[in-house]
Order: structure tokens, then C-alpha cells, then sequence
């Protein structure tokens, strides 16, 4: 019986599809996008900051993704989707919002992680993000709330609804910031609902 080398005994490496390490990088840059641009802005972060925050080579955002614009593009697309305020049924909407937005709020993480709200906020001024935005804002969140509406100026309203949705979101955390007297959750509460359930009632919405 003929003795077995040591290197013999070791277990092979596990080998992994091409394309399995390639989607899985590819994910990394795109949650390191995400955290960045909702951290610092479009305009400051560079590829480099986000291939250093998904631990790969400088080279590789632009090689998944084309450029920088391209990788917001692809952040954008993921970021104003209505699933977390109704589905299909926009009836339940100023309910399900008004939770939403007013449940427990740890500013910490909403200022050093990911947030559609802040990318909106930080990047909404810049040349070239602006416009992805707000065309991807317009596109997954206010075309489809026009779309669930019935009566008239459908569109109007679901302005009206995004504005008071993504107002309370960003004035409720500056406010926090200063700290002193808390806000009345269950007052806010009652008021955002009564506001969404305005925006969302067909009655009486005529043209002047």
C-alpha cells in the first residue's frame, strides 16, 4: 500500500463560477454607491472612495458600470419604489406612510447610512445627478401613485402625496438634530394622515 503525500490529504480549494465572484462584486460596489452618495453627495465621492468601500480594484465600477453616472443610475433605480407606502391599493397609504415615517428614528444611522432621503437631499443640486433623480423620483414613485389614483389631476396629487411624504421625512431629522422639545408623534400622526387622505380623495378636485 503505497503511503499518500501530505499535500494529497488537503482539501482542494473550493472553485466558484466566473460569474458567481462577479456579481458578488459587482453588489459590493453598488451597496458601497448607495452608502456614499447617501452620505456625501454625487459630487463628493469619487470612484476610487467607493471601490476603497467595496474592497476592490478602482478599475472595476467602471468596468461593471461605465461610470460614475452609471453607477448612480443604478443606485437611482433601486431607490423610490412605493412598496414601502401601499400596494396596490392606495387607500392604505396615509396609514401605512404615517407610520412609516414617524416610527422610531435613530439619527445616527440615518446620517452615516443608507438613505433615499438623504441621497435626494444631498445630490438633488447637482448638474448631473439632479436630473437622474428626479426622473427616477418621477418615474417609480409619483407615476405610479397617479397611476393608483381615481378622479381628476391624478398626477397634481401624486405631487402633492411624494411632497408631503419626503417633507415630513427630511424636516422631522433636522428638527431632531437640535434636540430640546420633542415632537407629539400621535399630533403629527393625525395631521399627516388627514393632509394624505386630502391629496389621495377624488372629491372636489377641480380644475380653477
Amino acid at each position: 500500500m503505497t503511503r499518500r503525500s501530505k499535500s494529497a490529504n488537503l482539501a482542494k480549494p473550493r472553485k466558484y463560477p466566473a460569474n458567481r465572484d462577479a456579481d458578488a462584486t459587482r453588489a459590493r460596489i453598488l451597496k458601497a454607491a448607495r452608502l456614499l452618495f447617501s452620505r456625501n453627495s454625487y459630487d463628493g465621492v469619487g470612484i476610487r472612495e467607493i471601490a476603497a468601500e467595496a474592497g476592490t480594484d478602482p478599475a472595476l465600477p467602471i468596468r461593471y458600470f461605465g461610470s460614475k453616472e452609471g453607477l448612480l443610475r443604478e443606485v437611482a433605480a433601486r431607490a423610490f419604489g412605493t412598496e414601502d407606502f401601499f400596494n396596490g391599493d392606495v387607500s392604505s397609504l396615509p396609514e401605512v406612510a404615517a407610520g412609516h415615517l414617524l416610527g422610531e428614528l435613530n439619527e445616527l444611522t440615518w446620517r452615516t447610512g443608507y438613505d433615499p432621503f438623504r441621497l435626494l437631499l444631498f445630490s438633488l443640486g447637482s448638474e448631473t445627478a439632479g436630473p437622474i433623480l428626479a426622473e427616477y423620483l418621477d418615474k417609480d414613485f409619483i407615476t405610479p401613485l397617479a397611476a393608483a389614483l381615481k378622479g381628476k389631476l391624478a398626477r397634481e396629487r401624486a405631487v402633492m402625496l411624494a411632497a408631503h411624504i419626503l417633507g415630513l421625512a427630511l424636516t422631522r431629522v433636522a428638527l431632531s438634530s437640535r434636540g430640546g422639545e420633542r415632537l407629539q408623534k400621535k399630533v403629527l400622526h393625525a395631521l399627516l394622515v388627514k393632509s394624505l387622505q386630502a391629496a389621495i380623495a377624488p372629491e372636489g378636485m377641480n380644475r380653477p
